[in-house]
């Protein structure tokens, strides 16, 4: 299971620090005797934000109260504060998407208003409601451009919230270190202002910073402070994050007595408040401290309880980490099959953080299910050869006056045996052909990852530095020679983005993904033709329908390999492609006038090329067949039914 605890909580940014103070009695009178005006509106705010800390359900019902009255007095200001603080409730509850859609409506309407203040603080709100759905990228963007915002205007009082929450998005991204320094440096200053809702804020956050990078001792040290300052403020949501942090610390301090206490305090009071998101994060501490006391029962226990909530409120980012633990949950109760289809769940979130890490856990335990049942019916059968054997030497020491009878019986005996060592034999080879398919379609999942990584990914970085460098060049005066060089650096770059597009385009066409096996073919044929070192003809016949994808990339291989085989040995000036279909067959050749070679010798070679056909081949429970002389060519047939 993963250790990694990512932050439980990110207030966003709008304060909630002055209703603190506030007096709750002065504030319910000023909404009894208030009319139906601004004020009223920003009374509901005030007293909601009063009860953040006690009851969010109670907080939520003024907000919406204000919400309704700003809308019925056009109130953008009370608009704007409505959507900046029950955002918070909803990142609570575990609604992120509509978080976000009530932060990105708070940014318009501080845009229209020109409220520059509002307008950071609304870049901050987004940026949080994309942390809590996964997506750090944009989240790190929004905070710097909201960080930026507040510098120019001098405001340094939002900063520490700001650091506190980019650290958070670089910890949800497995950036630790790079975490750690906004985290302290959002301690250093917030600690200056004497805002003790904001420094119980930063100190829980800091001491999961902490617990990541192992650093137990100093996680102890800023979480017991922590939880001083949230229960001297009586901050439910921070003494919960609190215990959670200190349960997971004195696990790592293998203090699990400890550990187990502060867990079963924290899941108590997050379930008495509702906050199902902290909930959750306790269920996760107190299943890896049962985890270490090897009660596994009890720590798949939490594990569903917590994988039900995520579930339930769509938390994205933790559904990753929880899928991973139950999997490993199901591996050990020997459930292979739900294992892997967890492992399926956690990498189609997670392929682009742990994508070959996921991949071999996938493919390991594919092999591993299907390899027990193939186990399964080896032991029947080495089960049924023992009882065989036994009863051989039974007849011929109990019936020797019958030697011609036992002679027979023993005959047939053995015949029955050589089967059914031919039937294990036939089983062994069935699960030798299992793995060689998993590693086969593991690659091909491999190569179709890492050429849309390569696409999508560096080809739009190095694009982007292209147009930068060709911006930089239409506006700075260079010298001749500097200018020279310039230019040559953006041809390199020009030359740097054709490789990788050729690369990705090798590793996993484009075409063949869009428009099938024979748009696909083409195009490689007259890719190779066009190169003038091998003319390159291709014909098809029957393919009105495209195939099955798995089945379409794997003849793809087939046709690359073996054109490649010509281009590097063959010595050939023309080859021919034929693709035909008729029914549910499908046949392939592939020709050449090269210079041939002896057949036999492919059985002692070592060349890795004529061996991938072949698996790639009987993937498809298909038929080889090899044709060539010295000087007469070769000629490749392929055989497969779909």
């Amino acid at each position: 299971m993963k250790s990694v605890f990512t932050t439980a909580l990110l207030i966003l940014i709008y304060g909630h620090v002055s209703a603190q103070s506030g007096d709750a009695n002065s504030i319910l009178k000023k909404i009894r005797e208030s009319k139906e005006d601004t004020n009223r509106v920003l009374a509901y705010i005030e007293y909601g934000n009063l009860l953040e800390n006690q009851n969010i359900d109670s907080a939520g019902k003024y907000y919406l109260k204000a919400e309704a009255l700003s809308q019925k007095l056009d109130y953008n200001i009370g608009k704007f504060k409505f959507r900046s603080n029950y955002t918070y409730i909803l990142n609570l509850q575990g609604k992120f998407e509509q978080g976000l859609k009530l932060n990105k409506e708070s940014l318009k309407i501080a845009t229209d208003m020109k409220h520059q203040v509002n307008i950071g603080k609304s870049l901050a709100n987004i940026a949080t409601s994309y942390v809590y759905m996964g997506n750090f990228t944009e989240a790190i963007k929004y905070y710097q451009r909201s960080a930026d915002q507040f510098e120019k205007l001098g405001m340094k009082e939002f900063l520490p919230r700001l650091y506190i929450s980019i650290g958070s998005a670089f910890e949800h991204a497995n950036l630790f270190n790079k975490s750690l320094v906004y985290k302290q440096k959002a301690l250093q200053l917030a600690r200056p202002m004497k805002d003790s809702l904001q420094l119980a804020d930063i100190l829980t956050n800091l001491g999961g910073n902490y617990f990541n990078l192992k650093r137990y001792k100093e996680g102890l040290a800023v979480y017991t402070e922590g939880l001083a300052v949230a229960q001297k403020i009586k901050s439910d949501i921070f003494i919960v994050q609190a215990y959670g942090g200190l349960c997971r610390v004195n696990r790592g301090l293998k203090k699990l007595d400890i550990a187990r206490e502060y867990g079963e305090k924290g899941l108590a009071l997050a379930r008495k408040t509702g906050n199902v998101f902290l909930e959750m994060e306790c269920l996760r501490a107190l299943m890896f401290v049962a985890e270490d006391y090897n009660d596994t029962a009890l720590s798949a226990k939490y594990t569903r309880e917590a994988l039900k909530i995520a579930e339930a409120n769509e938390m994205t980012d933790h559904l990753v980490e929880l899928y991973e633990d139950y999997a490993t949950d199901l591996a050990r109760e020997n459930n292979y099959k739900g294992a892997y289809d967890y492992l399926m769940k956690y990498n189609l979130m997670n392929d682009a953080i742990q994508g070959l890490d996921v991949q071999k856990q996938l493919q390991e335990l594919d092999t591993k299910y299907l390899t027990a049942q193939k186990e399964k019916q080896i032991v029947t059968l080495e089960k049924e050869k023992q009882t065989r054997n036994t009863l051989i030497y039974s007849l011929i020491g109990g019936f020797i006056a019958f030697i011609i009878i036992a002679v027979l019986i023993y005959r047939n005996i053995a015949i029955r045996k050589r089967i059914a060592e031919q039937e294990v034999l036939q089983l062994q080879q069935e699960k030798q052909l299992v793995a060689t398919n998993s590693i086969l379609k593991g690659q091909e999942e491999e190569r179709t990852r890492v050429a849309r990584d390569l696409h999508d990914g560096l080809g739009g970085l190095l694009s982007g530095i292209k147009l930068t460098l060709n911006s930089v060049k239409g506006n700075v005066i260079l010298p001749e020679e500097s200018a020279m060089t310039f230019t040559r650096a953006i041809t390199q770059l020009d030359g740097a983005i054709s490789e990788m597009r050729r690369v990705a385009h090798s590793m996993m066409p484009e075409t063949l993904v869009r428009f099938g096996l024979i748009e696909a073919l083409s195009d490689f044929c007259e890719g190779i033709s066009a190169s003038g070192q091998l003319k390159v003809t291709m014909q098809d016949f029957g393919f009105g329908e495209r195939l099955d994808s798995s089945i379409e990339i794997v003849l793809y291989r087939v046709v690359q390999e073996l054109l490649n085989n010509v281009l590097k040995y063959a010595e050939a000036t023309e080859a021919q492609v034929q693709l035909t279909r008729i029914g549910s067959n499908v046949s392939l050749t592939v020709e050449d006038n090269g210079k041939g070679f002896d057949v036999k010798s492919l059985e002692t070679s070592k060349g890795a090329g004529f061996r991938n056909v072949q698996a790639r081949v009987d993937y498809l429970n298909g038929k080889l067949d090899i044709q060539s002389k010295p000087e007469e060519g070769t000629s490749v047939l392929v055989e497969i039914e779909v």
